[in-house]
């Protein structure tokens, strides 16, 4: 009887518990958005409501940063795809070998996600001025790919993992070759994983603002993270313009966290529900 009782107790324990988290996360974003609706002279007080929607914050906002916005677009979108396309590649041999056999050249991509970006900051700097990319969205796609393919080939290793062999062996069966195998059945097959992945990616690369800082100089190529820095400066921060162009910068990567959130959500899971 007392195991009975505990189940619900249990049960909304555990619904507190996740009310409380989801205020912890909550509660800077409605600060974010309740000052970006109030007149300088309201930002003094950061708790209360604001007398009237005032959206020249917004107007300012979208001012600076939505050139931004448009160049992180151009960045992510190309950045994403080839990144998980080649990680994708790369994971495809790896998930097909025995585990001595590939736990070497497993690690050594591996070994990629370590590296911190302060370390090659400044050789990636030179390099891309000395081939000519620096301060163009070309530079940052191979800054982008390069650092997403170890984590992209980690991923979709472990992802190809989960597809039943007898896939592999019936498509044998049926004349199908490893790339046939591999762009007809297994990357299909793989495309909750593809899009839990993709979302992971483009938060990545869309909230990057060391590379965006140190490989542009100008508006025509810089990201929306760097053109957000443009309102702190050392004498003044811009807080009511500065809030309202966070915003701004947070609903592309909603947009897509939501129209994918049930692909994402099987993705983590490992495709168990494929």
């Amino acid at each position: 009887m007392t195991m009975h009782r505990s189940v619900p107790l249990l049960r909304a324990c555990r619904y507190v518990a996740a009310i409380l988290i989801s205020l912890i996360f909550f509660v800077p974003m409605l600060v974010a958005i309740v000052s970006a609706f109030k007149t300088p002279a309201e930002l003094t007080d950061v708790l209360s409501l604001p007398a009237h929607l005032d959206t020249q914050n917004f107007t300012t906002g979208w001012q600076q940063v939505g050139r931004g916005v448009l160049n992180s677009l151009m960045i992510t979108v190309p950045a994403v795809i080839l990144s998980v396309f080649i990680g994708s590649v790369a994971a495809y041999p790896l998930s097909m070998m025995n585990a001595a056999r590939s736990r070497f050249v497993y690690f050594f991509l591996l070994s990629g996600m370590f590296v911190p970006f302060q370390i090659v900051q400044i050789p990636v700097f030179y390099i891309m001025r000395a081939v000519g990319l620096y301060n163009t969205i070309p530079g940052l796609w191979v800054v982008h790919i390069a650092y997403g393919i170890p984590i992209c080939t980690f991923f979709m290793r472990n992802f190809f993992a989960t597809v039943p062999r007898s896939l592999y062996e019936a498509a044998q069966l049926d004349g199908c070759g490893p790339a046939g195998y591999f762009f007809k059945i297994l990357l299909p097959a793989s495309m909750t994983g593809i899009a839990a992945l993709s979302i992971v990616q483009s938060r990545s690369v869309w909230n990057d603002l060391l590379f965006a800082m140190t490989l542009t100089n100008s508006g025509n190529t810089m990201p929306v993270t760097a053109a957000l820095n443009g309102f702190v400066t050392a004498i003044q921060v811009q807080y009511g313009p500065l809030m309202a162009s966070s915003i701004i910068s947070v609903i592309p990567m909603l947009l897509v966290f939501l129209l994918f959130q049930k692909a994402f959500v099987r993705g983590l899971l490992g495709g168990s529900s494929k």
